[in-house]
């Protein structure tokens, strides 16, 4: 995967996705699960560690997930299930791929989009750094012992830091950047020609497993 051309991943992994949104079994969701895991373990990437930073996007789901509970319990694992496998696909996708590259890709169709996707995956890391040492910190103090009240009131006050901690860093950024030029736009020309290679045939199979595994859904139902 490392050694695919960016274009054919970034197409597949558009594939793919689509395959995985419009999967409405948890056997199937399940078996792209693994499908991608796979890739993953041969791209010889940290699945653990992927697996941990998939945790994040699949957080804000299970909120979703928890109001359709109502409804069904199959839609409310459906709707977890998908959340982890965009998740790890698009971490797939970033994993073995320079990300100014896909930055590139972004800006030819919109700098804005690109500008958001570079600033985004800049405070994704920043942010992740910034919740372990608050959550550290207020462990140590043991602001999550006694009644849960308090412990409800002390991750409402560490989401707030978070929060107001997240907005002053994008300002001292954007001020950092502006003073080195900044104008609105950044320059993206990474070389992104070149023809298909045997090392495309990679992303090109996973996206073909992922919507093989879709259609047998289909002809099965």
């Amino acid at each position: 995967m490392h050694r695919a051309s960016s274009r054919v991943k970034i197409a597949s992994t558009a594939v793919a996705l689509g395959a995985i949104i419009s999967s409405t079994t948890i056997s199937v969701l399940i078996a792209q699960f693994f499908t991608i895991v796979a890739f993953q373990l041969a791209s010889r990437l940290p699945v653990k560690r992927i697996l941990c930073w998939a945790m994040y996007p699949v957080f804000f789901a299970s909120i979703f997930a928890v109001s359709q509970a109502e409804y069904s319990l199959q839609l409310s694992a459906q709707t977890i299930l998908r959340a982890v496998n965009v998740a790890l696909l698009m971490l797939l996708l970033i994993s073995t791929t320079p990300f100014t590259k896909i930055i590139s890709l972004i800006g030819k169709g919109s700098r804005t989009l690109s500008n958001l996707a570079f600033f985004s995956y800049r405070f994704f890391f920043l942010f992740i750094d910034e919740s372990i040492r608050r959550l550290t910190a207020l462990r140590v103090r043991g602001a999550f012992h006694g009644s849960i009240r308090s412990k409800v009131k002390n991750i409402a006050n560490l989401i707030g830091l978070l929060f107001v901690s997240y907005i002053e860093s994008g300002e001292e950024v954007y001020e950092a950047i502006r003073t080195r030029g900044y104008r609105g736009e950044f320059s993206t020309e990474a070389s992104l020609v070149g023809g298909i290679t045997r090392y495309d045939i990679a992303p090109f199979l996973m996206a073909f497993i992922t919507v093989v595994i879709s259609i047998v859904e289909w002809l099965w139902v």
